[in-house]
Parts: C-alpha cells; sequence; structure tokens
C-alpha cells in the first residue's frame, strides 16, 4: 500500500462552483444510477447491512439522488453538502428527506450521529491536509463499530475542466492513486475492510477506472 501524504495543491472555492452549476448538474445526473449496475448493487448490500440501525448520512449529496435510493430501501437518511444550491436541488427534488447545510470537515463539532455514512466522490476536492480533516470529521461522527463506504477516481494529479455544461468553474477534482485514500483512513483509526475496483461505464461518466472503500469505525 502506498504511503499517504503526496504533494497537491487545491485551489479555488468549491462550494461557489457547485452553487453556480447545481441546476445543471442536478438535471444531468440525478438518473445516473440507472446506467451504474455496479453502485446500485453497491448500495443496495450497503441498504441490507445497515437496514434498521440508525441513522444514515449521505456526505457530499448533491442533489440527493443516492440519498433517496437510500430512502426507498427503508433505510433512516439524511443528506449533507456544502454548497446551498446543491442543498436546494435535493431538498426540492427529494422533500421527505432531511438535508443539512454542512462542510464535511466540521462533522466533528457535533457527537457521532451516524450508524453508517457513504461518501461517494465527496472527497475530490481535498488536498492533503483536508483530506485527513474531511475523513477524521466523518469518523468522529460516525458511531464506534459503523462503517463509511466511500468512491473516488483513480489515476494521478488533479483533473481541472474549466467548465462545466457551459458555466466556468475553478474545480479541481483530486486523482487517487492506489493506497492513497485507505492510507489516510487509517491515519485517523478506521480499518478498511475492503476495496473494490471496476472500470467507467462508457457514455455515462467520466471515463477514469473507480475505486470504493469500505472501512469499518
Amino acid at each position: 500500500m502506498q504511503a499517504f501524504g503526496s504533494t497537491r495543491m487545491m485551489s479555488g472555492d468549491t462550494a461557489a462552483d457547485y452553487n453556480a452549476i447545481a441546476c445543471s448538474y442536478a438535471r444531468h445526473l440525478s438518473d445516473e444510477l440507472i446506467g451504474k449496475p455496479f453502485d446500485r448493487a453497491l448500495l443496495n448490500a450497503f441498504a441490507y447491512r445497515w437496514s434498521g440501525s440508525g441513522l444514515i448520512g449521505d456526505l457530499g449529496c448533491g442533489p440527493g439522488h443516492v440519498a433517496a435510493y437510500l430512502k426507498a430501501t427503508g433505510l433512516s437518511v439524511e443528506g449533507v453538502d456544502s454548497s446551498a444550491g446543491m442543498v436546494a436541488e435535493a431538498s426540492r427534488a427529494h422533500p421527505g428527506i432531511p438535508f443539512r447545510l454542512e462542510d464535511i470537515r466540521s462533522l466533528d463539532g457535533t457527537p457521532p450521529r451516524y450508524a453508517a455514512c457513504l461518501a461517494l466522490y465527496a472527497l475530490l476536492h481535498f488536498d492533503d491536509t483536508d483530506l485527513l480533516r474531511a475523513v477524521k470529521a466523518i469518523r468522529h461522527a460516525t458511531i464506534p463499530g459503523g462503517e463509511l463506504v466511500a468512491a473516488v477516481h483513480l489515476g494521478a494529479g488533479l483533473l481541472a475542466p474549466g467548465e462545466m455544461w457551459g458555466t466556468s468553474v475553478s474545480l479541481q477534482f483530486r486523482m487517487f492513486e492506489v493506497g492513497e485514500l485507505e492510507a489516510a483512513l487509517a491515519t485517523v483509526g478506521f480499518t478498511v475492510i475492503e476495496v473494490l475496483e471496476r472500470d467507467p461505464y462508457p457514455d455515462v461518466e467520466y471515463p477514469s477506472r473507480r475505486l470504493y472503500v469500505r472501512a469499518r469505525a
């Protein structure tokens, strides 16, 4: 496993960029799970493991489609996102689910609340320092014995698209090298229990290989 601690610089106002593209993001990606059978199977297995266990956190929830999928399985779920625009889109689309405006890195400011958490592509905008802050805060927010399932893009360096759906953005997406996320999780006290990879789905998503890590708090 590669040691954690590569040097990366991230810039820009992530929440402001997501506010600007929230409507387009919701319109284009809210139904993305239809074309992702691996992800649906992952969510179904997660729902089976944590049915009836307590509150589930969908961290970096975006327009709320993953939270809605989990809610439909019977889980008690809430979404958290640092973008007010995304929280507004999620709340409009899924009024039966609570969505909170909060930065993942601030989750250590309240007592542990989640039986389990998802962070699907929610850790992509953090440099090394803030990645550790984020996963440490998630660890704090997760009840002991609970789990985190996180997904990231595999690769090297940063992806900076410049614009998304016709809107200029300063967003930078971190590509994770093999072992980086696992090392960060271990550093803050998670125990990694499963690591999965898959190839991208053509014409459905950005063409990067995907990594899924399941870790116990």
